[in-house]
């Protein structure tokens, strides 16, 4: 008996801890997410990253997540942000891209608008 109250205090535990990293994530962390998914054409991870209206766009088109993927094949990301403002509910993300490997390319000044939804940051583009 006292095996499962442990077993389930642990699990309980996790969960909570996994909660609550969730929510600690910063407008930032959302970002380097987002490109971390991509590069390990991860596109579940990806979808989930983003708000629920691009979600319901990726899923009314599914045959965009496989083209973005495709793009992103092969690539690194390196990610240097510049500024964050953020209120409670929403936040501008000013960055650098510098995309290395099959399709390498860079953009300065990239504004990402993310949005608070269900306790954590999500891609709102």
């Amino acid at each position: 008996m006292q095996k499962y109250f442990i077993l389930a205090l642990a699990i309980a535990l996790a969960s909570c801890n996994k909660s609550q990293s969730s929510q600690n994530q910063s407008p930032a962390d959302a970002v380097m997410a987002t490109y971390k998914a991509l590069e390990a054409q991860d596109s579940a991870t990806f979808v989930q990253s983003l708000t629920q209206d691009k979600q319901d766009e990726y899923a009314i088109n599914p045959a965009h997540i496989t083209e973005v993927m495709s793009n992103w094949k092969g690539n690194h990301a390196d990610v240097k942000v510049l500024s964050v403002t953020q209120n409670d509910t929403a936040a501008t993300v000013l960055y650098n891209l510098n995309v290395t490997g099959t399709r390498p390319h860079s953009r300065d000044s990239i504004l990402a608008r993310l949005y608070m939804e269900n306790g954590s940051w999500k891609h709102g583009y």
